[in-house]
């Protein structure tokens, strides 16, 4: 597999919800942070029951589970 870097630009909020997550999660590498996130989004979203759902139900799928903010709010 050919590895190819990626540039994100994100606003201010973004960019400190993403330091103090990674201070939360102990990760010291924005890189694999990432990587292992996108990854993880990339097992949901590839199971049977998900792969079917339109954006839409898609993030209501998202908004429902777990405890965090909801999707609109992390736009």
């Amino acid at each position: 597999m050919k590895l190819k870097s990626i540039t994100f630009r994100c606003s201010r909020p973004q960019l400190q919800r993403l330091e103090s997550t990674m201070i939360f999660c102990e990760e010291n590498n924005r890189t694999s942070f990432i990587t292992k996130a996108l990854e993880e989004f990339l097992d949901y979203a590839e199971q049977p029951t998900i792969a079917v759902l339109d954006l839409f139900a898609l993030v209501r799928d998202i908004d429902s589970t777990g405890s965090g903010d909801k999707f609109a709010t992390q736009a």
